[in-house]
C-alpha cells in the first residue's frame, strides 16, 4: 500500500513537467484496494475537472516517473477535449 502522502508528492512532482496548468485536487487523493490497488485523485485543468485513477504498480514501479509522465500526459490530453471556458450567453 502506498501512503496517500507519497502518492500526492509524486504526482505533483510528474504534472509540473507534464504541464503547469495541471492542477492535483489534493484533498480527493485516496487509496482504493479494490477492485485494483491504487490511488483515486482529482485532476484540474481550467474549468474542466475529472475524477482519476492510477494504480499502485506505477506509483511503485523504479521508472516511476516515466509511468506517470505517460499517464499524466494522456490525462492532460483528454482534459483538454472539454470547452476552458463557459460561452457567454445573450
Amino acid at each position: 500500500m502506498i501512503p496517500e502522502s507519497d502518492a500526492i508528492r509524486k504526482l505533483e512532482q510528474v504534472l509540473r513537467r507534464v504541464d503547469a496548468r495541471l492542477v492535483l485536487d489534493k484533498p480527493s487523493v485516496r487509496y482504493m484496494a479494490d477492485p485494483f490497488a491504487g490511488v483515486e485523485y482529482g485532476l484540474g485543468l481550467g474549468s474542466a475537472g475529472a475524477l482519476m485513477f492510477m494504480p499502485e504498480a506505477d506509483l511503485a514501479a523504479p521508472d516511476w516517473e516515466s509511468r506517470l509522465f505517460k499517464k499524466l500526459e494522456a490525462a492532460k490530453r483528454y482534459l483538454e477535449t472539454f470547452p476552458q471556458e463557459h460561452p457567454v450567453r445573450r
